[in-house]
């Protein structure tokens, strides 16, 4: 329906061209003109749309550790470096046919099966992210060309039901979904860590067939009193053999280390003041071992300066992300990833860890 009314629409404003400018209609429509008013010409069909129940596949991405990399870099190269991150987003989903619902700050959230459903919007999901994931690998190379910092994603993807259409007011109103499956979604991100794919129960289940999975793990998000279960998504096989890129970010060398660090809890944008007291075991390129006297869920997002600990100038936070934790004689042992790099603060950790290993 929205694809017919798109066609009505341009026939419309080309009858009207035409008379206004002593032109064809069929010169328009295979014309520049035409190719330039495509963007517009879908927001305002999308922003007219009638709300309506509908079962759609959403796809999260969002950018580990931009916040910290912002008070490090000039404003021209975050801006540079987001509008090319969203200029290469925006071409994948496009070309698998999804929607960009939104670009929320460093996030890209895209719909398939909103407006418009086909019967496999979810594996055409699964295989958006999944180029979504090797575009990152060209982006970045790029990027360090340019002597830039990498960047790295973490998506999540649900499908199930959602309202969908129209929403706001006359002063302002826009195309989006909303709904319980949009909050899981939301809350299954914050999960991911670089370069990871993350699903749903309900994904999993419906493409078991076409994917192929890695680890999986149960969470608890707000909102929900039962777990949640997440797959990590090694492989879609339709319409072909797509892999997602393995980031060997999390393979590094490490030295022991036995140092107090104080860490302060990440809630949202929010840093809770309350500091987090421990004992850091080990540390490498990409994340440290720390033994906490309380047990971290996964995913917990921390911050910390280790700056004073390796006995350096303070050159700005680190962000970390719980991968997992045990418990141990004395407390519980909790690995972190960092979720922040190539900014001053990482490249003294990498430049302290190689002084150890090496005296340089």
């Amino acid at each position: 329906m929205l694809h017919q009314n798109r066609e009505l629409f341009l026939a419309g404003v080309a009858r009207v061209v035409a008379e206004v400018c002593d032109k064809s209609g069929a010169a328009f429509r295979h014309g520049a003109l035409r190719h330039r008013l495509d963007g517009l010409i879908d927001e305002f069909l999308l922003e007219s749309q009638p709300i309506t129940g509908t079962h759609a596949t959403i796809v999260l991405a969002d950018i580990r550790g931009f916040t910290a990399l912002t008070e490090t870099l000039p404003a021209p190269t975050v801006i540079g470096l987001l509008n090319r991150y969203f200029s290469v987003m925006g071409r994948v989903i496009k070309r698998h046919g999804g929607v960009i619902d939104k670009f929320m700050g460093d996030s890209v959230m895209a719909l398939f099966g909103a407006p418009e459903r086909r019967p496999d919007d979810l594996l055409h999901a699964l295989a958006c992210a999944v180029e979504m994931q090797h575009a990152m690998v060209a982006l970045n190379l790029e990027s360090v060309a340019r002597g830039e910092p990498r960047l790295y994603v973490g998506i999540a993807v649900n499908t199930g039901e959602v309202m969908a259409g129209s929403f706001g007011s006359r002063q302002h109103s826009e195309y989006t979904v909303i709904g319980d499956t949009v909050n899981v979604v939301a809350r299954m991100e914050s999960f991911s860590l670089r370069g990871q794919i993350l699903l749903s129960e309900s994904c999993h289940a419906a493409a078991r067939d076409h994917i192929e999975v890695g680890a999986v793990n149960e969470v608890r998000v707000k909102g929900k009193s039962a777990p949640v279960v997440l797959y990590e998504l090694h492989c879609v096989n339709y319409p072909r053999r797509l892999v997602v890129p393995q980031v060997e970010v999390r393979r590094s060398p490490r030295v022991r280390v036995d140092f107090p660090l104080e860490l302060r809890r990440l809630v949202g944008k929010h840093i809770v003041p309350e500091p987090l007291s421990g004992r850091v075991l080990d540390l490498g390129y990409h994340g440290f071992l720390i033994e906490l006297p309380c047990a971290l869920g996964r995913g917990t997002d921390l911050v910390a300066d280790l700056a004073p600990s390796l006995h350096g100038e303070s050159m700005g936070d680190l962000y970390a992300k719980v991968v997992r934790a045990q418990a141990g004689a004395d407390g519980f042992q909790t690995s972190l990833q960092f979720t922040n790099i190539d900014t001053p603060a990482h490249l003294q950790v990498k430049r302290y860890v190689d002084a150890v290993l090496w005296g340089r």
